[in-house]
């Protein structure tokens, strides 16, 4: 009976703490997930803080130097200033080459009427 009673103490043991491992598991596994997340955020947040600057720096230049309105003016929105000349370089396009028909000829959804 002694016996019995030891086997059912250590079977419940054994149980209690297979519990508590797959508790303790998951918690790592949660705490993981969350340290990625943290580090993925802050380079997010780096990188954003480095456009604000870049984005700061051209607002500033943009206050204060003409020059930087020009050249915005002519890069972003395409003007020019009076008297010059704009040429536009077209590079000719090859005409499609058909395809040859090794298929099924695919049929009409609607047919009209004769």
């Amino acid at each position: 009976m002694k016996r019995l009673s030891l086997l059912l103490i250590a079977i419940l043991t054994l149980v209690v703490l297979g519990i508590l491992s797959g508790i303790v598991t998951q918690g790592l596994e949660d705490v993981a997930r969350a340290r990625r997340e943290q580090r993925i955020l802050e380079e997010r947040k780096i990188e954003l803080e480095q456009e604000i600057e870049r984005l700061q720096q051209t607002l500033d230049s943009l206050r204060t130097d003409p020059d930087a309105v020009e050249s915005l003016a002519r890069r972003d929105l395409g003007w020019i200033r009076p008297g010059e000349q704009v040429i536009l370089l077209a590079t000719p396009t090859p005409p499609p080459t058909p395809r040859p028909l090794t298929g099924p000829t695919p049929t009409p959804i609607l047919r009209l009427r004769k």
